[in-house]
């Protein structure tokens, strides 16, 4: 049997609900076995898109599926929870195929067409609210590139909400493509999204009196480390130091 890890993801209704019934679907489906699953971790939602803040775990499964059929099998899932995550097919069909010679046109520019439009409202639906979400995360080793999968999920590294919960049961699980662990990559992605701040204090050197001469040049003298005019009451005296 193969190990696949699959992260979870609900933002919609009853989070926990949800993310309850993904898991015990996933149980009941013939040849998945259900190992491990994550602690569930609240996390804020991705995208330029205002939405609710989600709930996400990992679990790790064994399977005898192969990675197309695993993926077939959580999309089900997803449908039967509600979800129309499927966009538009990447093949023509017979029918549009027949239109398309018919109609003397070229089936390879209207492919290209469709796949283009599918690709947009793919892009337009990624960040979206879901009921529920479920991606192969990492699949034993394999590193696999086709229209609708890519394993390891190619944008598991960036992602807290896929990197914490799986840290949580497989922290020393190796990414067979950039040969770091889990654990390390949650540490390089928290220090990617540590926030900017700019209102940060300045150091209390450059809270020094600007209206004042004297200090002021005290301070310009001591950053450039040579000795400082001497000032008169009326102001800086002509004396070369």
């Amino acid at each position: 049997m193969s190990k696949a890890y699959i992260g979870i993801g609900s933002n919609l209704g009853d989070r926990q609900l949800n993310i309850d019934k993904a898991l015990e679907k996933l149980k009941t489906r013939k040849n998945i076995q259900l190992n491990k699953v994550s602690p569930v971790m609240e996390t804020e939602p991705v995208g330029d898109i205002t939405q609710p803040k989600f709930l996400n775990a990992c679990c790790e499964i064994n399977t005898t599926l192969y990675p197309d059929e695993l993926l077939s099998a959580l999309k089900s899932i997803e449908r039967e929870m509600g979800r129309g995550r499927d966009a538009l097919p990447k093949k023509l069909s017979v029918e549009e195929q027949l239109m398309a010679l018919e109609d003397g046109g070229n089936a390879k520019v209207l492919l290209k067409n469709k796949q283009q439009a599918s690709d947009n409202i793919n892009d337009e639906s990624r960040w979206a609210p879901r009921i529920i979400d479920l991606d192969i995360l990492l699949y034993d080793d394999i590193i696999m590139k086709g229209n609708n999968l890519i394993i390891p999920h190619k944008f598991l590294h960036e992602r807290l909400f896929a990197l914490e919960p799986l840290s949580q049961i497989a922290p020393k699980l190796m990414h067979p493509v950039l040969k770091k662990t889990i654990n390390d990559l949650l540490s390089e992605c928290r220090m990617n999204n540590i926030p900017h701040n700019d209102n940060v204090a300045m150091p209390p050197l450059a809270h020094s009196e600007p209206d004042n001469p004297k200090s002021l040049l005290e301070l310009i003298c001591r950053l450039l480390k040579i000795s400082g005019p001497k000032l008169s009451k009326t102001g800086i005296s002509n004396e070369a130091h």
